[in-house]
């Protein structure tokens, strides 16, 4: 098998580090003008080289890209250079300047050079693909060992999994849940008052997170399934005959073991429905990966002859996703002041007795959010019932254009304006004072192609698309952005003012952290080595909420961060032991 033939599916990318870049550029005669800026091998298909001359494109500069690859198939009779785009007779006449130089080395010659920097960087990716390496969100594997992530500061691990899993208020609701101890390992409860090392936004209908559903946990072992459960299911009964009543509900979870076992779940929910009277509801994690939470239920009761026949309140809303310390300490009260009755509140938490009123309102509210685990927007839709989608109240300007739908729908849209005027006669003072002393800081986010959009949008089911918030607020914005080829775009439009800043491998994304004049970086990783070390303050997701009392709450935060000296007086004591891992 020849040198160069790669049999395997994923081929090695191959970064040089500085030492290589300075032997490669020794190595070609640079000088001058010209000066090589990125170097990467490819497999064992080419070495691409990227050569600069002058500053940017758009200022008047030049940039050259050009691949050394093998002249045969066996590798060993020297190297051709070929051209990235149009060339004219000066770039022929420059790599037939550069051809002679490398003179009768090969391509295996000048990768060697590359691997004899201990700085330069491999990383495994799949052969011809251009695209970000990076996924997000990355669902089912431990943070940190996936592809890339020694640049990965988000932690949407997981998150999104979890996001559609249910949890249930406890007005007149019981969980059952029936499994194995198993089961109940891979399925532990999020709790923010617990040490975790992902800074994820607190979601819960509860300021200390955690669900509030009164629950039955049976585990289910060897005995029950060899003899049946017989007995289990019998204590299941008597403890649902304590715990509720007639028009209570009852959910059923439909785990793994149980599926397996063959067990009759619904014929156990009929006999505690005929004995107890509550109403049983079903929930599988099938329902959670078709997000169809509680479709069964949902269908049959929305539905059912009749359901919507009765008077709607056409100044009534229905709140749908709405988290429950935003509906309760700004949202209700805002809308009740201008006229606009709150009739149900469902989701994030479900609230089954809601279900119920959802009738009596006309217009029903959903807040946007990344994924939707329940259809139940398509089901009133169905029902010929007014849907109004509004986006997520982040910023000043998000929940002014959240608000206002809100109050348009309910006919309120005249109150609103006088309202929202009087509300930000007292905000703005104290939000332009915060303004201009953010005016002499910045902040950074580590980005590639595929996360640099996912700051403009609202992550993990309710998170603040943080980059406009950060824009609205005036700091200045860095963007370090990792491209392989020291390539970068040009700034967002939602933020045209931000500085891009490119990076190839960790070298050089520890030095743009620690050479940026900015004072904070974004990471959803609890102390974050790769910012402490480099003496910057970090911020996460956790600290944007929703509303102006959200957006007062953190750009408080970020100014608090921001003019920390903490970081940067410290930073060689916030160096973790050196590794040769990335991540």
């Amino acid at each position: 098998m020849s040198w160069i033939a790669d049999p395997s599916a994923e081929e090695r990318h191959l970064v040089a580090g500085p030492k290589a870049m300075a032997d490669l550029a020794a190595l070609l005669g640079l000088g001058g003008d010209w000066r090589l800026e990125a170097a990467c091998a490819q497999g064992r298909r080419n070495v691409r080289l990227a050569l600069r001359r002058g500053g940017a494109v758009e200022d008047g500069g030049r940039r050259l890209v050009f691949y050394l690859v093998p002249r045969d198939s066996s590798g060993a009779s020297g190297i051709s250079l070929s051209i990235e785009g149009p060339s004219g007779p000066a770039v022929t006449k420059l790599l037939g300047v550069l051809a002679a130089r490398l003179g009768a080395r090969t391509l295996e010659d000048v990768v060697l050079l590359m691997e004899a920097d201990p700085a330069s960087f491999a990383e495994r990716r799949a052969a011809g693909r251009g695209e970000d390496n990076l996924k997000v969100p990355y669902v089912g594997s431990p943070f940190g060992l996936q592809d890339a992530g020694w640049r990965n500061f988000y932690g949407d691990q997981d998150f999104e999994v979890l996001l559609g899993v249910p949890e249930c208020t406890y007005d007149r609701t019981l969980t059952l849940e029936y499994a194995d101890l198993e089961c109940f390992y891979a399925r532990p409860e999020l709790d923010v008052r617990r040490w975790s090392f992902l800074d994820w936004p607190n979601d819960k209908e509860d300021e200390i997170g955690g669900g509030r559903s009164a629950a039955i946990a049976i585990e289910l072992d060897e005995k029950d399934m060899i003899l049946g459960t017989t007995e289990k299911a019998d204590a299941v009964v008597a403890k649902v005959r304590e715990l509720t009543a007639a028009g209570h509900y009852l959910v059923v979870c439909h785990l793994c073991t149980p599926i397996v076992m063959g067990e009759d779940l619904c014929g156990l929910a009929r006999r505690v429905e005929k004995i107890v009277g509550c109403k049983p509801v079903s929930w599988s994690q099938k329902d959670r990966d078709n997000l169809d939470n509680f479709g069964e239920f949902l269908r049959e009761t929305l539905g059912a002859p009749g359901f919507f026949d009765g008077p709607a309140d056409p100044s009534a809303v229905n709140l749908f996703h709405f988290p429950e310390p935003y509906r309760k300490a700004e949202l209700a009260p805002f809308l009740e002041d201008i006229g606009v009755k709150v009739n149900a509140a469902v989701f994030p938490m479900m609230d089954f007795p809601s279900v119920e009123r959802l009738p009596k309102a006309v217009s029903q509210v959903f807040c946007e959010r990344s994924s939707y685990p329940v259809k139940l927007k398509e089901l009133l839709g169905r029902a010929g019932r007014k849907i109004v989608s509004v986006p997520a109240p982040y910023g000043l300007a998000g929940a002014k254009a959240c608000l206002g739908l809100i109050a348009a729908a309910a006919g309120r849209a005249q109150a609103f304006e006088a309202a929202w005027a009087e509300r930000m006669a007292g905000v703005m003072p104290v939000w332009e004072e915060k303004k201009a002393r953010a005016a002499e800081h910045r902040v950074a986010f580590v980005v590639s192609e595929a996360t640099l959009p996912r700051l403009f949008q609202v992550r993990y089911g309710f998170g603040a698309p943080m980059a406009t918030m950060v824009a609205e607020m005036g700091f200045g914005i860095d963007f370090l952005y990792y491209d392989p080829h020291g390539e970068r775009p040009c700034a967002p439009k939602e933020t045209p003012s931000a500085r891009m800043k490119s990076f190839r491998g960790p070298w050089e994304l520890d030095e743009l952290l620690a050479q940026g004049d900015f004072q904070a970086v974004y990471s959803d990783i609890c102390f974050d080595w790769r910012i402490t070390k480099a003496g910057k303050a970090r911020f996460s997701s956790r600290n944007f909420d929703m509303g102006i009392g959200g957006a007062m709450r953190a750009f408080e935060g970020l100014l608090g961060a921001c003019g920390m000296p903490f970081y940067k007086r410290y930073a060689p004591h916030l160096a973790r032991v050196p590794r040769r891992i990335h991540v």
